[in-house]
């Protein structure tokens, strides 16, 4: 289902779409006109994929992990091969263990978000991106209510829970060209993947489904659109559905045929530059050895570390391998994701913190005006630009800096030492931010400009 707002503007005439092409273009210069400042050679992510398996605890299936029941007694657990390789965070925990709500954190980086506050004005990483020239794409089984799908540029979703009669929709707000056509042949291939299939084969067949729509999406934007960056966000969901109906001796086995199943996204990332996150919402909890139902969000379930525990790893060109002990938040994915892309991690309510799991680091200056800025090294002064919004990249870690900021009237000085990226933010204490007031005026002739042309069509 196309929005009316796509429909709409299939039938503007070509001048006008023009008009609110270039009016549109203008505001998006506004918004992200970064000087980007390379210190040494990166290789770095030239888009991503979120992967996220619905219901998936990392005591099931990490090696050093160990699943027990509610009665304090061990239970199966997977053995996977290709879900462990990378940067692996050995302990990080949803706040809340529901689907909602936990989605909710991992794009907002607020350990106290939920679905409402994803609609928000640069609440959520995509808002970020789509401000960068990605575009959001986006295949999801579960985790796709609303305010998330409005998020997307264009998804692919199922409007109910049920794998045995599953419906499939799309959402398209602003698809590059042949991706609608793409998800919608995606679409109507689903039921040759359940055909004749029952039990937990019939519940790994759905999630494989998914894998491969989303493996085709992200193949397709490579080869068609090879200078569009992306964030493909996937959400397969019967390792969840399959915890609650089919029990804990199934649980595990779905487990490991996601790890079969996913390999071939796993070698579309590698092959072309593609971050992949590898991630889950919440985890599942079962009373006992061989119980027959399981669950994560209530009762006896919802504080086990089996339930709140979740796996995160990242396979990039520019991240480290291995495991990284600690603990971390749910809400420390989003700015870790913004950090893999070198976007600054500029989100309106996140209080995570970005996880050091890159090979260097950068730092990102925004100010209210033109400075003259300067980047210093024991004394030595190792770069030097004028801007009011600069990223210095390629940065070594564990090191100390000083970056200075002056103008004709005005001079700050911040000292930073880089375990991982850093934010600094720069006022001139002038009052209004010109860049805000350039951006507001081409708000306002956008919207004008499309009023004039929407009368001028009705008329």
């Amino acid at each position: 289902m196309i929005s009316l707002l796509s429909a709409g503007i299939m039938r503007i005439p070509m001048k006008n779409f023009f008009l609110i092409t270039i009016l549109f273009f203008s505001f998006s210069l506004a918004a992200s006109g970064a000087t980007e400042i390379t210190l040494k050679d990166i290789h770095r992510p030239e888009s991503a994929i979120l992967f996220i398996v619905d219901g998936l605890g990392s005591s099931y299936f990490y090696p050093e992990l160990t699943p027990y029941g509610v009665d304090g007694l061990e239970i199966s657990k997977a053995i996977t091969g290709n879900l462990t390789f990378g940067a692996r965070l050995l302990d990080i925990r949803t706040p809340i263990p529901s689907t909602g709500p936990a989605h909710s954190v991992i794009v907002t980086g607020y350990s106290k978000a939920n679905e409402e506050i994803v609609g928000y004005p640069d609440a959520t990483f995509y808002d970020i991106t789509r401000q960068h020239g990605f575009v959001n794409l986006a295949v999801m089984e579960k985790g796709d209510f609303q305010n998330m799908r409005d998020e997307q540029d264009i998804i692919l979703f199922a409007q109910n829970n049920s794998i045995d009669e599953p419906l499939i929709s799309i959402q398209a707000n602003k698809a590059p060209s042949g991706v609608f056509e793409l998800m919608h042949d995606w679409k109507v291939k689903l039921p040759e993947y359940l055909e004749k299939k029952k039990g937990i084969e019939k519940y790994s067949a759905y999630n494989k489904w998914g894998i491969d729509a989303a493996n085709a999406l992200a193949g397709y934007m490579k080869k068609n659109h090879p200078t569009q960056r992306f964030l493909l966000t996937v959400n397969v969901g019967a390792i969840d559905s399959g915890g609650h109906n089919l029990g804990e001796d199934d649980y595990y086995k779905l487990i490991d045929d996601l790890d079969r199943d996913i390999y071939p996204l796993y070698t579309t990332a590698e092959e072309n530059n593609i971050a992949l996150f590898f991630t889950a919402d919440h985890g599942m909890s079962f009373a006992a050895k061989n119980a027959r139902r399981g669950g994560h969000a209530s009762g006896k379930y919802a504080t086990k570390l089996e339930s709140l525990r979740i796996p995160l790893v990242i396979m990039s060109s520019n991240t480290v391998t291995g495991i990284i002990e600690g603990k971390f938040n749910q809400s420390d994915i989003a700015p870790t994701l913004m950090s893999v892309l070198d976007l600054p991690s500029s989100l309106a309510y996140a209080d995570g913190k970005s996880i050091n799991v890159k090979n260097y680091a950068s730092i990102f200056v925004q100010a209210d005006r033109e400075y003259s800025v300067s980047l210093w090294n024991n004394g030595q002064k190792v770069s030097e630009t004028s801007g009011s919004e600069l990223i210095f990249v390629g940065l070594p870690l564990d090191t100390n800096y000083t970056i200075k900021a002056v103008s004709a009237d005005k001079t700050h000085e911040e000292r930073l030492f880089l375990d991982s990226d850093k934010l600094v933010r720069f006022n001139s204490g002038k009052g209004l931010d010109y860049r805000a007031i350039i951006a507001i005026i081409l708000i306002l002739i956008v919207i004008t400009g499309g009023l004039l042309i929407i009368k001028r069509i009705k008329d």
